[in-house]
């Protein structure tokens, strides 16, 4: 998040230099408030452009292997921009290469990734016959019989993926 801000200020910073430049260049004189609305105008069109290519950054550092299962995707008032167009906050990706097949139950490593907020690796388990997924955080690898299965709709996204596209 640093590192944005940081660079949503060089936008601006660079900005303004183009237009200073142009001034001492063309010997033009600009308007006051060329300069600063120069600035404004390139920080907001980095941030526009941050918050939309945030997903598909974040889904090619992943790799070839995952597969993206389900995103979050939000309006949010403080963006306006984003009412006519949803931004994806979030999202759901599943380990194809490392997905262990076996009948029914796959057993893959889930990706839960948020902008602006920590991610998680969680291996996980998948019944596609009885619609349900346990956590196997903790559990010695292929021994679910301590595992705690929770019920998933069967149009689930996630569970769709896991079933339809690593069996």
């Amino acid at each position: 998040m640093l590192l944005e801000f940081i660079a949503t200020i060089s936008a601006g910073v660079g900005a303004a230099g183009i237009i200073l430049a142009l001034q001492k260049l063309l010997r033009l004189p600009m308007p006051k408030w060329a300069m600063p609305a120069a600035a404004g105008l390139a920080m907001l069109a980095f941030t526009i452009w941050s918050d939309y290519s945030w997903f598909s950054r974040a889904e090619a550092g992943l790799g070839e292997s995952k597969i993206t299962a389900m995103t979050v995707d939000k309006r949010q008032i403080w963006r306006p921009w984003t009412f006519v167009f949803p931004v994806t906050t979030q999202f759901i990706a599943l380990d194809k290469e490392g997905a262990k097949v076996d009948g029914a139950m796959v057993e893959t490593d889930m990706y839960l990734l948020a902008r602006r907020s920590e991610s998680a690796i969680v291996p996980v388990a998948f019944d596609c016959l009885l619609s349900r997924r346990a956590d196997t955080v903790g559990l010695p690898e292929g021994d679910l019989s301590g595992a705690t299965w929770y019920d998933m709709n069967e149009d689930d996204p996630v569970l769709r993926t896991a079933c339809d596209e690593l069996r």
